[in-house]
């Protein structure tokens, strides 16, 4: 969908969102400052944008269709696996009390890290490492997000949500170049699962 204004932009994404907290801080969190310099243009257009380390930016509508599949009141501690440019991190960041991303790009994740803290976001914190063991130190996580394709959900990530957390991850579809998008719930000890949606996103490394 072809949209020209950030405004518009708001407008179309947050009639599809159930929380109004995640609509608020959509609308809060500028994506023109989160885009490549020769990017700028195409920042309110719903569609995902390259990044200049070969990463990229997720289409708007998606990103915030994750973050509203956790219903999060405000009060939650978040992980989020691929931190990309720090646009997601920055929306979680205004839906919860704290969020930690990690990135798998050591220089994506220090120009991220930089970007937030110029940024005033100070309930972020950024990790350099490989996101599919999560961050054990930090855990239990009341919410996780995935932002790259994984071929099934990793144990160690169940294993550090909290008793009736939530993950959301898009998990590769057999013999396709397309994924599912599953929202799991923890429940005593197993993960209930649902499909959600078809996605694309590259493969967790």
């Amino acid at each position: 969908m072809i949209l020209s204004s950030k405004e518009q932009l708001e407008n179309h994404v947050c009639s599809e969102l159930k929380n109004d907290l995640v609509c608020e801080a959509f609308k809060k969190v500028d994506r023109k400052l989160f885009v490549p310099e020769q990017f700028v243009n195409f920042a309110y257009l719903d569609e995902a944008i390259s990044l200049d380390e070969g990463s990229s930016i997720s289409q708007p509508s998606l990103v915030a269709e994750m973050i509203d599949l956790f219903e999060l009141t405000g009060k939650e501690h978040v992980l989020e696996i691929g931190t990309a440019s720090g646009y997601s991190a920055a929306i979680l960041s205004l839906c919860c009390r704290t969020v930690d991303t990690i990135e798998i790009d050591p220089k994506l994740a220090e120009t991220a890290k930089k970007r937030l803290a110029d940024l005033g976001f100070k309930n972020i914190t950024v990790n350099a490492g490989d996101g599919s063991t999560g961050l054990l130190s930090k855990s239990p996580f009341d919410a996780i997000v995935v932002t790259a394709a994984v071929k099934e959900i990793p144990k160690a990530l169940i294993n550090q949500l909290n008793e009736g957390g939530r993950i959301v991850v898009p998990v590769q579809i057999e013999e396709a170049d397309l994924q599912e998008l599953v929202l799991g719930i923890k429940r005593k000890d197993r993960l209930i699962t649902k499909p959600i949606t078809t996605v694309k996103f590259v493969p967790l490394v």
